[in-house]
């Protein structure tokens, strides 16, 4: 008989799935494997009421288990991997397994909360210094314009998943905090042991909650998460071959290059449960992504938005080189169009049918811009979820009293949630203008607007370097100056990438810069030093290499 794989983790019912998880990999790719699970209570879960950063210890979460290692009870243990110690543990290796669920936070909110009006104060529940110190910062823009005058107060909550959103909904805040990965997780049926009773019931509660609840997903580029957060990690004895090579087979070794960079950087600040610092770093065709936001111990306010790409645009030579330069961009006039009898709905880019105000309040929007938004009439209501393509454009709709639940944060389409979210099928319809069905997409189109151009074209003939903020406006350019075809083209990642690029050929010059300020930056020219990238002014510019 071969030697039997023992594993331990925490007996929360998260740790558990996590390690079901792991199982259910073994079980795969080692069907013949004898395999034990241990499952105990750490430290840090006996101690409910004490603020984790006010704990004073490092690694409440794992040390008891970390220990089993060591001491040879157990051959790997399971952790989520923010969790661990940063400064690691004499004698045992981390290493990354499974692929990394969301990184992002989700934050919960009492529909009952809704109804109120210029409440003098909203209460939030968190109990992470990081999302208490950035959510104050970027909040209030992103709820509803009938909250701008309520002050934001976060109070702590300690607790399993169940645990805090019980304390939640018997409790009189208003939102709650939370891991995104932690509840897909939880509400998944996508692992063997979810049939389990326990699990069955977590799902019936946690669905109950949400039922009662709406939500937003928020945005990385504004809330970075704690590094690591979504992955999981197995803590092996550094001498145990055997079970270090078992192990490894699972690595997935962008998810760990990402998350070593996230611990490095939050390591080089002192790290702990107390610092108000997140760190994030996305990994994308188009290149790789790092947030950072937050305050250093020293008082040292971060905030950093760096995107490395993959194909770089080449420096030009003078302003005049370049299209368009802020305040250059054709101006135009976006109409609304008339809603009484109902909206164009485009598939696969062809006109398809009118679609009634009652079908199109029953879907999801992905609104590309302020005008985008649908205007219905006043006695329906809108039962779907709201996405926006970017931040400015949640901005707008928050002012308008519109409550978003999600923006693709400038990344492009692919990061539309897609089938279902938090078990709950999704139909999403972009609500864009008239014009647009000319431009390949897998979404269903709503058209809401008409462009109108206010002035003529500029003359693009002689320039060499330009940014394209919509394929529709690339096509129209390049009808009207067929010679700027061969020169150095960049736009945002998603259909207007895929639109151009198919257009041009595979060859042709095209950089992907999720910002337009961010291709400002890389143009090389004294004139924009310094320019504002994304909503944020990026400082130590080259503080961590590519």
């Amino acid at each position: 008989m071969s030697r039997v794989l023992k594993i331990g983790s925490r007996k929360s019912a998260l740790a558990k799935l996590q390690t079901y998880l792991v199982l259910d990999a073994l079980r795969k790719k080692f069907p013949d494997l004898p395999v034990e699970l241990f499952f105990r209570e750490a430290s840090g879960d006996q101690d409910l009421q004490t603020p984790l950063w006010k704990m004073g210890t490092r690694g409440v979460f794992t040390q008891d288990l970390t220990k089993e290692l060591v001491d040879g009870r157990v051959d790997v243990v399971v952790h989520s991997w923010k969790d661990l110690d940063l400064d690691g543990h004499p004698g045992t290796t981390i290493l990354g397994v499974l692929n990394r669920a969301d990184q992002r936070d989700v934050l919960l909110w009492k529909k009952s909360s809704l109804d109120l009006f210029s409440p003098t104060e909203l209460k939030i529940q968190t109990s992470s210094p990081r999302r208490e110190y950035n959510l104050g910062k970027f909040l209030p823009k992103l709820l509803p314009s009938r909250y701008k005058t309520s002050a934001l107060i976060f109070t702590p909550v300690r607790g399993n998943i169940q645990t805090r959103i019980r304390k939640w909904m018997e409790s009189d805040s208003d939102g709650l905090v939370l891991a995104k990965a932690a509840l897909d997780r939880l509400l998944s049926e996508d692992f063997p042991e979810a049939s389990l009773l326990e699990y069955q019931e977590i799902r019936n509660f946690l669905n109950e909650a949400l039922d009662t609840s709406s939500f937003q997903i928020l945005p990385l580029s504004l809330n970075p998460s704690a590094p690591a957060q979504g992955a999981i990690a197995a803590e092996v004895r550094s001498d145990d071959l055997w079970s270090l090579n078992i192990l490894k087979s699972f690595n997935d070794s962008k998810s760990v290059a990402a998350v070593e960079e996230e611990r490095g950087i939050l390591r080089s600040y002192g790290g702990g449960c107390h610092q108000k610092i997140g760190v994030s770093v996305l990994e994308r065709p188009y290149g790789r992504v790092l947030y950072r936001r937050g305050i250093s111990d020293s008082g040292e306010v971060l905030d950093l938005e760096r995107q490395f790409s993959e194909t770089p645009a080449p420096a030009a030579r003078a302003l005049s080189d370049c299209y368009p330069v802020p305040g250059e961009a054709v101006k135009q006039k976006r109409v609304p169009l008339d809603s009484e009898n109902g909206y164009v709905l485009a598939v696969d880019g062809q006109e398809d049918r009118i679609l009634s105000s009652e079908n199109l309040a029953r879907l999801d929007w992905l609104v590309t811009r302020g005008n985008a938004f649908p205007q219905l009439d006043p006695s329906l209501k809108h039962e779907g979820l709201v996405w926006t393509s970017g931040l400015k454009t949640w901005f707008q709709l928050a002012e308008r009293d519109v409550w978003v639940s999600g923006s693709l944060d400038a990344l492009g389409e692919d990061e539309l949630p897609q089938d279902k979210l938090f078990g709950k099928p999704v139909h999403f319809v972009k609500c864009t203008h008239v014009g647009s069905t000319e431009i390949a997409s897998g979404l269903e189109r709503v058209l809401t607007y008409q462009v109108r151009p206010l002035e003529e074209h500029p003359d693009l003939s002689a320039k060499t370097h330009f940014f394209w903020m919509s394929a529709s406006q690339f096509d129209r350019a390049l009808s009207l100056y067929p010679q700027i075809r061969d020169r150095n083209h960049a736009c945002g990642p998603g259909i207007t990438f895929s639109h151009i690029r198919k257009v041009l050929g595979e060859s042709a010059r095209l950089s992907v810069f999720i910002h337009y300020e961010s291709w400002l930056q890389s143009l090389g020219l004294k004139e924009f030093e310094g320019t504002k990238l994304g909503n944020q002014t990026e400082k130590n510019p080259t503080e961590f290499p590519a």
